[in-house]
């Protein structure tokens, strides 16, 4: 099931609540299919990788 734009989770890589267009984003500048500086909010990449792959919420089954 697809998850919507609008939905919300508790991000670790922030440590905040983030709707899942924005984990989308993130995905999208670890992946290099997007530049950091048009992220709406930086973050380190390296602390990125190792967050997201135990998270993983922006995998949609």
């Amino acid at each position: 099931m697809a998850r919507s734009p609008n939905e919300k989770h508790n991000c670790p890589l922030y440590n905040r609540s983030i709707y899942w267009s924005e984990c989308y984003e993130v995905q999208d500048v670890r992946g290099d299919d997007m530049d950091m500086s048009l992220a709406i909010e930086p973050f380190d990449i390296d602390e990125a990788d190792k967050i997201c792959e135990k998270c993983k919420w922006y995998i949609v089954e």
